[in-house]
């Protein structure tokens, strides 16, 4: 019996072995991606979570009972009866813009962890209350918010 020799051999791959493979990835492809379409992401799924079984040997401390007692600062910006004009308030005091800067910074050094928050109107033009939350972030008050109003608590 005659063992054929190299020349006769024809190479196991020449191209057309992949045709078929890369045909079947792209119609796989073309089938997830039409699958999913009608899918909702699982983000938006309602879960209905169990209360837990697990327990824990760590005591937990005692809720933060200074938290409650924390002082808040109001601050409220409101265009001014003049054009440009605009009045401050601090705590519903009326207030000019260098006493409220002293008064910010004394703050600060005696109790930083005291809640600000800014309760800016709409006619407010945006560089005063962008200064005063960058003058609030300078001092280091750990805790600045913007103050919200419902469309029915109008204010003139």
């Amino acid at each position: 019996m005659r063992i054929p020799g190299q020349h006769n051999r024809q190479p196991a791959l020449q191209g057309e072995a992949m045709t078929p493979m890369i045909d079947v990835v792209f119609l796989l492809l073309v089938f997830f991606v039409c699958a999913s379409v009608g899918q909702l992401p699982d983000s938006l799924l309602p879960a209905e979570l169990g209360p837990g079984t697990t327990t824990s040997d760590v005591v937990l401390p005692p809720p933060n009972s200074d938290r409650s007692e924390q002082q808040i600062v109001r601050i409220a910006l409101r265009p001014g009866k003049t054009p440009g004009n605009i009045t401050m308030q601090l705590n519903s005091q009326f207030i000019q813009a260098d006493d409220l800067g002293q008064r910010l910074i004394q703050l600060s050094k005696i109790d930083p962890t005291t809640r600000i928050i800014l309760d800016i109107d709409d006619g407010v033009p945006n560089q005063p209350w962008f200064t005063l939350y960058k003058a609030c972030q300078t001092l280091h008050f750990q805790s600045i918010s913007f103050g919200v109003r419902n469309g029915s608590d109008s204010q003139s």
